[in-house]
């Protein structure tokens, strides 16, 4: 991070020093700070030739509009429940609340990765510009230039339509409209594709079986267990007895020999304050398995937390342990400790799937969670979903050794997630009905049109401040996202 920095500010002490040599201006360049702006009349001539499918280009405009709306309803939708939570009950600070998280900058946010983000986000931009330039030129409206944004790298690009064409009175409403709106029907139109091409490519993924540490680092592949292959299937072939699995990975093949023992692996023992809880005072000890509370069978961390949730504060409890390095059962009787109100034993879990202490990584799983999405999304909690994926799925970087396929696949698969997750994001943010969003500038003209029947000329100016309300609102309610979250990190 320090080179980039000292990097970043060498490119803007460069760029400066152009701008006062005259340099940028003669070459039709711009800057504001380290943002570069690069105006060419390079590609003109293509857009004037896409163009001419004027019926085509309005059918795609004036049919995703409704698209436009919906993304418009549902994005102010959020907004306000956002607002709701924030208020009432604002969560704690955290990676999810953190300022960098709610930017849609690629290596910025911990979410997005640097690589794959920038291929969506260039993607995303140059879809969004370049379909308003076409529209321009559908409906009779000069276009300037084309052009590109740096900060050392492409962080956008643009196209400058003659202001004066667009806005003058003798332009039809409609046209205006369809101009504003394409961008976001554009962006909408390469994620739907690109979700389309991710999800039906997620088929030729073989998932396999692995064993991993408990941070989830890869430890080595299953392909024995017990003299049977394993592929992705492993339950059936666990013995209740000693069980023999042959692990491969870069050092080879070797066989590692584990009980047929399943429960819920403890990482570590809760304390606070230098206060001990109720675990760590019965003598259980972390790297144990709870495999019984009260007699009912725990096999991972939702049957732990479903049988903990039926307790209450000042419980005596029997909890069976299964120790792996002694290869022994043991029972404790402890009494439950109180935490905000609920029954608290005082341990971490592990939420890998525990085998005679050894975590077995299942790939499939990962492949029906994302198979499920699509049909998820005929609920509005599915598009929930969808919209928040990278805080649980930030593609498959770093998981090409859980599945037995080529790199390429790969490479593809997180390039069609990337450019689909974020043209999904930039249609829906410029869907805001915030000038200068485009959803702002829908919003005025079509409210103007709505109105003006009866309010004749007073209505763009009508139309006009509640576009600046919403704007004023929204932008309001994003700081607020940002600001309450981590006003407990400044002592607030």
């Amino acid at each position: 991070m320090l080179w980039l920095l000292i990097l970043f500010l060498l490119y803007w002490m460069f760029i400066e020093i152009l701008n006062k040599a005259g340099t940028l201006e003669k070459y039709g360049m711009k800057n504001y700070g380290p943002i570069l702006m690069i105006r060419t009349k390079r590609g003109l001539n293509a857009v004037e030739k896409i163009s001419k499918a004027k019926r085509f280009w309005r059918i795609i405009a004036d049919v995703g509009l409704i698209a436009v709306f919906f993304g418009m309803f549902f994005m102010l939708i959020l907004v306000i429940v956002a607002d709701y939570i924030m208020l009432r009950s604002p969560p704690e600070p955290s990676e999810f609340t953190s300022p960098q998280a709610a930017l849609l900058i690629p290596g910025v946010n911990p979410f997005i990765p640097l690589v794959w983000g920038l291929i969506g986000l260039i993607v995303a931009v140059v879809v969004h510009e370049l379909s308003h330039a076409i529209l321009c030129r559908v409906e009779g409206i000069k276009v300037k230039s084309l052009g590109l944004i740096l900060a050392l790298v492409p962080i956008g690009a643009f196209a400058e339509p003659d202001e004066g064409e667009l806005l003058d009175k003798n332009v039809r409403r409609i046209s205006r409209t369809r101009v504003f709106s394409i961008g976001v029907v554009s962006n909408f139109i390469v994620a739907l594709l690109a979700f389309s091409a991710f999800f039906n490519c997620l088929s030729v993924l073989n998932p396999t079986i692995s064993i991993v540490d408990d941070s989830g680092k890869f430890i080595g592949r299953v392909v024995e267990l017990n003299g049977f292959e394993v592929k992705n299937e492993f339950e059936s072939l666990i013995n209740p007895g000693m069980n023999f699995a042959v692990l491969e990975n870069d050092s080879g093949r070797h066989t590692v020999a584990f009980l047929g023992v399943k429960g819920v692996k403890l990482l570590g023992l809760y304390r606070e304050d230098n206060l001990t809880f109720p675990a760590e005072i019965a003598g259980i000890k972390g790297g144990m398995m709870i495999t019984r509370i009260d007699g009912v069978p725990i096999r991972n961390a939702v049957d732990f937390n479903k049988e903990m949730q039926k307790k209450r504060p000042g419980q005596e409890i029997s909890v069976e342990t299964y120790d792996p390095e002694l290869r022994e059962f043991m029972i404790f009787n402890l009494t439950l400790a109180d935490k905000n109100g609920r029954a608290f034993m005082g341990v971490y879990v592990s939420q890998w799937e525990s085998v005679g202490g050894l975590n077995f990584y299942n790939s499939k799983e990962v492949l029906q969670n994302l198979k499920a999405i699509p049909e998820s999304l005929k609920e509005p909690a599915g598009w929930l979903i969808l919209i928040s994926l990278p805080f649980a799925f930030q593609g498959f970087t770093g998981m090409e050794i859980f599945f037995d396929n080529p790199p390429y696949i790969f490479w593809l698969l997180n390039s069609f997630y990337w450019i689909a997750w974020i043209n999904l994001w930039v249609g829906l943010f410029n869907c805001l009905p915030a000038i200068p969003l485009d959803g702002g500038r829908v919003f005025h003209e079509t409210f103007s049109a709505l109105i003006s029947r009866k309010l004749g000329e007073k209505a763009e100016k009508i139309s006009m401040n509640v576009a600046k309300f919403f704007a004023f609102f929204i932008f309001f309610s994003l700081a607020l996202m940002i600001l309450v979250p981590n006003l407990k990190l400044l002592g607030l």
